[in-house]
C-alpha cells in the first residue's frame, strides 16, 4: 500500500519504561464477524491471562478513557488503564470462567452472581466484590474489541505497548456473516444516506487517493458494492498499521480456520506464551461442529461450529450477482492475494 493509507500518528512520542507499564497487553481487534470472538476465547483459555472482553463497546468507563487517550497525558492514561483493569466489572469481565492462576472464586457462584446482576442493578457491586482478585506483573491483559477506530490505533499502541493482533475475514465471508445478522435482526440498519455520510467520512478521515474512485459515487453502488467499500475502509489500513507497529501480527481467519492447532501455536509464540493443554481441549471442543440451539440469535455468535463449514458458506449464501458486485470493488484491494479462491 502507499503512505497515503497509514494512519501512523505524526510528532513525538513519549516513551514509557517498565515501572510505567504495570502490565503486559495484548490487543485483538478487527471488524465484526471476523473470528475475533472465537480467537479470544482460545487466548482466554490460557490459565495465566485476565480477559477484558470489548470493554471499548461495552462499558462507559473505558469509553471515557478512549475519549481522552488523544489530548491526555500519556503516563495518567497509562495509569487509569491499569487501574480500570484491576478491578473485576460486570461490563467487561464476562463468563464462562476458564480456569487461572490467580482465581479463587468457584465458577458457579461467578456465573450466579453475573447473572443476577444482569437481572438487577443494584446487584452488580456484589459481583464486582466477590470476583476482584489481585493481579500482578506478571498477570498478562488480554483485551478483545471489535471494530475498534485504526486511525486511534497508533495513540493506543504508544500509551499502552500492546502486542497488537488485527483479526481479518475474506471480503465475501465478512459481508455473507453480516448479511445473515441483519436478517436476524442482530444489527441495527441505517438510513442509506447515513450509511454513505459516514462512508465518506472515513474515506477523508484516511486521506490521499485511498478509495478516491469510490468517493462520490457510493449513490450508485449497490447495497454489495457498498458493504465492500466498508470492508476496504476497515480492513486496508488496519492491516497496514498492523503490518506496521514492531509488535503487530495479522491474523487471517481462514488460516486459523484451516489449522487452528498451528495458527494458535504460531499466535502464542508472538505474544511469548506457553501453549497448553487447555487450549489444545478448547480448539478441539470448539471445532467438532456446529451447536444446535433453540435460539437463533446464540448459534449466530456461537464459537462452537466447524470452521472449514463456516468459512465457505459465502460461496452458498451470497447469489452470483452478489459475489460479482463484491469482486468489482475487492479487484483492485491490495489484500486480495491474502485469499487463492475469490470469485474475483
Amino acid at each position: 500500500m502507499s503512505d497515503q493509507l497509514n494512519p501512523t500518528r505524526r510528532g513525538n512520542t513519549t516513551q514509557l519504561t517498565k515501572d510505567d507499564s504495570p502490565f503486559n497487553y495484548v490487543l485483538i481487534t478487527g471488524p465484526g464477524r471476523s473470528g475475533t470472538t472465537w480467537l479470544g476465547r482460545m487466548m482466554d483459555s490460557y490459565e495465566h491471562c485476565s480477559y477484558k472482553f470489548e470493554p471499548f463497546v461495552r462499558s462507559p468507563l473505558y469509553r471515557e478513557w478512549k475519549n481522552d487517550l488523544e489530548s491526555g497525558d500519556v503516563k495518567e492514561l497509562r495509569r487509569r488503564f491499569a487501574s480500570l483493569c484491576s478491578n473485576f466489572d460486570h461490563d467487561v469481565d464476562l463468563p464462562p470462567f476458564p480456569a487461572k492462576s490467580f482465581r479463587w472464586q468457584n465458577p458457579q457462584l461467578l456465573h450466579l452472581l453475573y447473572g443476577l446482576g444482569s437481572r438487577v442493578e443494584a446487584l452488580k457491586p456484589l459481583y464486582h466484590w466477590y470476583g476482584h482478585t489481585k493481579l500482578t506483573s506478571e498477570t498478562p491483559i488480554l483485551i478483545k474489541d471489535v471494530n475498534f477506530p485504526t486511525p486511534l490505533l497508533p495513540r493506543l499502541c504508544e500509551v499502552l505497548q500492546p502486542k497488537l493482533i488485527g483479526m481479518i475475514r475474506n471480503p465475501f465471508g465478512r459481508i455473507a456473516s453480516t448479511l445473515k445478522g441483519k436478517q436476524l435482526n442482530q444489527f441495527s440498519q441505517r438510513s442509506q444516506s447515513d450509511k454513505i455520510e459516514g462512508m465518506r467520512r472515513s474515506i477523508d478521515a484516511v486521506g490521499g487517493n485511498f478509495l478516491a474512485e469510490y468517493r462520490d459515487r457510493l449513490e450508485e453502488m449497490s447495497d454489495m458494492q457498498l458493504d465492500a467499500v466498508i470492508w476496504r475502509i476497515q480492513v486496508e489500513p488496519l492491516v497496514e498499521y498492523t503490518r506496521s507497529y514492531d509488535q503487530g501480527l495479522v491474523v487471517v481467519y481462514e488460516d486459523l480456520c484451516n489449522d487452528p492447532q498451528s495458527k494458535i501455536t504460531e499466535i502464542f509464540n508472538f505474544v511469548g506464551w506457553e501453549l497448553g493443554q487447555t487450549t489444545r481441549d478448547f480448539i478441539n471442543e470448539s471445532t467438532t461442529g456446529e451447536r444446535q440451539l433453540s435460539d437463533q440469535s446464540k448459534a449466530y455468535f456461537s464459537v462452537y461450529r466447524d470452521p472449514r463449514t463456516s468459512m465457505s458458506k459465502w460461496k452458498t449464501q451470497l447469489t452470483d450477482e452478489q459475489q460479482a458486485d463484491i469482486a468489482s470493488v475487492i479487484r483492485d484491494s491490495p489484500l486480495k492475494d491474502l485469499w487463492s479462491d475469490l470469485p474475483l
